[in-house]
């Protein structure tokens, strides 16, 4: 593949140089495209960004608007590969304007797209749905059916992202009945998997189950042992919602055996994680940590460092439901130097925020009272409604800590603030739990 891209890039250098003595201004344009897109395929995305430059300033001087729609769209994919967000979206726009200023429903139906997976890309699912809805507006004119569900997935993806699951629903219904039309397996899979997903989070559970078997025929048929995989993995995970937690340790143990014929040592990690979580459910706490010591394992082998990281949080879990508070606590501290290696702002928050919560156990306040503080630190860099909730429950259990130290002004300073994250994110357990607290520590 990069031999390909590496003759091509011969052969456009050339164009470039024979437009040049012939003085051919558009043509120079062209061959710059062409080189800022090679480059772009062999992800040397500055120099892209040069020759598009230099091509953009060429469809200007030539007042080319047709070429320079397209090259601001090439221009905002490098920008965005090299991490230069504002520049990237500013690129992406110009294009959406000029297809729209040329009434040319390609370009600009290929602007949308790019606009909403930009977004996607980000998080911004709230700023990506109006992208992907004004493109399907424009989608009985594109007659383009792959590319309709492409969208239809994505929109569904973001309402999903953002709780509107019944939307979900709708968008991904209708990437399953365009995947139908065009007999392609493959795209029929991904949108039943997804589909039982959304199904699951409205709690209906019967029509989940339905598409995560529909999804493992089409598995089964493609002989794709991946979406084999997923599909008895979520299987698994409707069972556990269905409180039926032997029902799930059946597709998990199906989910392992499979892993150990493909010979796939990250699906077996994935299926020992899945088999402990379960074993954990039902308080059979020796199996939960002996699968979870596997699932370590194999990460280890693997060299796989979010996936320790994840299994020393599993087996630190199961230690605090066994009661063992030192055993966990040294599974978090392992957790928590992986953590701090990944550079993850959100796991170190977890795991202090845990740690805390093991040393109220053991009963030694004033430590416990040491791990909240950072963990509180490092939430304030982090965005969203989970960090804000998390945020409370740590100024909750700052209260617990001062008030079990007979410190009743501090406690109800914490608890305030608790109280006044539970009602900005309307969580009624959690607002009951800081007025608790304030009565006690008025009392």
């Amino acid at each position: 593949m990069k031999g390909d891209y590496d003759s091509a890039l011969k052969l456009h250098k050339t164009h470039l140089s024979i437009a040049q003595e012939l003085s051919d201004y558009g043509a120079q344009g062209r061959a710059y495209g062409n080189m800022g897109n090679a480059y772009n395929a062999l992800g040397l995305c500055d120099h892209a960004v040069k020759y598009h430059r230099q091509e953009l300033q060429i469809s200007m001087e030539v007042n080319d608007r047709a070429s320079q729609a397209s090259t601001h769209g090439n221009l905002a994919v490098a920008y965005q590969a090299l991490g230069a967000h504002d520049r990237a979206l500013q690129h992406y726009q110009n294009h959406l304007n000029i297809a729209r200023e040329l009434r040319d429903i390609q370009s600009e139906a290929r602007a949308l797209s790019n606009l909403g997976n930009f977004h996607c890309s980000r998080g911004e699912y709230a700023q990506a749905a109006p992208y992907y809805e004004q493109y399907l507006r424009l989608s009985p004119e594109l007659q383009d059916m792959e590319g309709e569900g492409k969208v239809c997935h994505n929109l569904g993806y973001a309402h999903y992202c953002l709780g509107n699951y019944e939307e979900a629903v709708k968008y991904y219904e209708q990437d399953l009945a365009l995947a139908k039309d065009l007999h392609d397996k493959l795209s029929q899979a991904k949108a039943y998997c997804n589909l039982g997903l959304a199904f699951k989070a409205l709690m209906d559970f019967s029509k989940a189950e339905e598409c995560q078997k529909y999804l493992l025929s089409l598995a089964q048929s493609l002989n794709n042992s991946q979406a084999k995989f997923r599909a008895l993995g979520n299987l698994g995970d409707i069972f556990v919602c269905k409180k039926d937690v032997n029902g799930a340790i059946k597709f998990y143990e199906q989910q392992l055996s499979l892993a150990h014929h493909v010979k796939d040592r990250r699906l077996e990690a994935s299926a020992y994680a899945a088999l402990g979580s379960a074993y954990k459910m039902i308080q059979k706490y020796d199996k939960a940590l002996g699968y979870h010591t596997q699932q370590l394992e194999v990460y280890q082998e693997l060299g796989d460092m979010p996936g320790e990281c994840r299994a020393h949080g599993h087996l630190a879990a199961v230690y605090m439901c066994l009661g063992k508070y030192t055993m966990a606590f040294k599974c978090y501290e392992e957790q928590l130097e992986l953590g701090q290696k990944l550079k993850d702002p959100s796991i170190e928050a977890q795991v202090y925020g845990n740690m805390g919560i093991t040393k109220m156990n053991m009963n030694v306040m004033e430590e416990a009272i040491g791990y909240f503080e950072p963990q509180l630190a490092m939430l304030q860099q982090l965005s969203g409604n989970e960090a804000v909730l998390d945020r409370g429950r740590a100024y909750g259990n700052l209260g617990d800590c001062y008030e079990a130290l007979g410190d009743y002004e501090e406690a109800i300073k914490y608890y305030e603030q608790y109280l006044s994250v539970a009602q900005s994110l309307n969580r009624m357990q959690d607002q009951a739990k800081a007025y608790r607290g304030l009565g006690n520590g008025h009392r």
